[in-house]
C-alpha cells in the first residue's frame, strides 16, 4: 500500500505526470497518421503506446486499488449480457464478469451495481436509465452497450448476396450514438463520470437469424456473415465520441475492450463462446477499467 502523502505533494505530482503525458502525447499524435486515435482519447484511456489503447499483462488477483479516498464510492455496470450472461433477472454463476472480478480488488467500503440486461442495446438502456441508473444515485457509472445494437446479421447484410449494406449501417450506428450520448449526458448533468467499455469483436464469423411461425429466434448456423466489419465501425464511432467529450473536458473515460482483443488474438480464454468474455478476456479488460478507475479516485482525493 502507498503511503499517503500531503494534499500538497499530490497536486504537484499529479500536474507534472499529467504534463508529461500530455507532451509526450503531443509527440506522439505528430509523428502518427490520422488513423490512429485521437490523442485525447489516448489520454483518457491511459494508452501506454501510440497505437495501442490500455493492454495489461493478466496477473490474477489483480492488484488491489491503491488510492482509497475519504468515502465509499457507488459503482454502476450497466450494459447487456457481456456485463454478465443473461441480464439482471438471472443472475447465477454462469459466464465471466469483469464485475466479479473487480469485486475482488475494489476497496470493500465501495458498493458495486451490476444491471445487465441480455439482448438490449443503447437506446432501451436510455428508455430505462432513471429505472436502473439514476435510482441508484450512483458515483461512476460504466456503460457497455453495443453488441446488439446492429440487429445481427440481417440488421446490416443482404440475404442474398451476403454483401455489408453501408446505408444502413450507417443509420444503425448513428442511432447507437444518439443513445450513448443521451445517457452519458443525462449523467453529466448530475456530475456523475462516465466510462465507455467497447464491444470486443465476435469470436470468428455470426451466424445469421431469423424469426419463425411462433416468433422463436432461430440461429442458421450453415449461413453466416463477417459481422466484424459492421462492428468494427460501430466501435471507432464511441472512439470518437468519448474524444470529442475528452476535449470539452468532460469526464467521460474509454476502455477500449475492442483493442485488447486485437493485442491478443488467439489467446487462451478469451471466449466462453461466439460473443462473450472468457476468464482470460474478462481479467484483462477488468485491468483495464481498474487502471481509469484508480486514475479517477487519485483525481478525487
Amino acid at each position: 500500500m502507498l503511503p499517503i502523502w500531503p494534499r500538497a505533494k499530490i497536486k504537484m505530482k499529479f500536474h507534472l505526470t499529467l504534463f508529461a503525458a500530455i507532451f509526450i502525447s503531443f509527440l506522439v499524435g505528430c509523428a502518427t497518421s490520422p488513423s490512429v486515435i485521437p490523442t485525447a482519447t489516448l489520454v483518457k484511456t491511459l494508452s501506454l503506446s501510440p497505437t495501442k489503447t490500455f493492454t495489461p499483462t493478466p496477473t490474477f488477483p489483480l492488484t488491489p486499488t491503491l488510492f482509497p479516498i475519504r468515502k465509499s464510492l457507488t459503482l454502476l455496470f450497466y450494459g447487456d449480457s457481456v456485463l454478465k450472461v443473461g441480464d439482471a433477472s438471472r443472475q447465477g454463476s454462469v459466464g465471466f464478469s469483469i464485475v466479479d472480478i473487480l469485486r475482488t480488488v475494489i476497496t470493500p467500503a465501495d458498493q458495486i451495481i451490476t444491471s445487465n440486461h441480455g439482448g438490449r442495446n443503447a437506446k432501451w438502456g436510455y428508455e430505462n436509465l432513471n429505472a436502473n441508473v439514476i435510482v441508484n444515485n450512483p458515483d461512476l457509472v460504466t456503460l457497455w452497450w453495443g453488441m446488439n445494437d446492429l440487429d445481427g446479421c440481417p440488421g446490416i447484410y443482404d440475404p442474398a448476396t451476403n454483401i455489408l449494406l453501408s446505408y444502413k449501417l450507417t443509420a444503425l450506428i448513428n442511432d447507437h450514438i444518439k443513445y450513448m450520448k443521451m445517457q452519458i449526458d443525462s449523467l453529466l448533468e448530475r456530475n456523475i463520470p462516465v466510462v465507455v467499455i467497447t464491444p470486443m469483436p465476435v469470436n470468428g464469423t455470426f451466424p445469421w437469424t431469423h424469426f419463425d411461425a411462433n416468433n422463436n429466434l432461430v440461429w442458421e448456423d450453415g449461413h453466416r456473415c463477417d459481422f466484424n466489419a459492421g462492428l468494427g465501425q460501430l466501435v471507432e464511432a464511441q472512439r470518437k465520441m468519448v474524444a470529442d467529450y475528452a476535449a470539452l473536458q468532460k469526464p467521460v473515460y474509454l476502455v477500449d475492450a475492442w483493442q485488447i482483443y486485437k493485442d491478443h488474438p488467439n489467446s487462451d480464454n478469451m471466449y466462453m463462446d461466439i460473443v462473450h468474455p472468457g476468464a482470460y478476456g474478462a481479467e484483462i479488460i477488468a485491468q483495464g477499467w481498474l487502471q481509469i478507475y484508480q486514475s479517477i479516485k487519485s483525481l478525487k482525493r
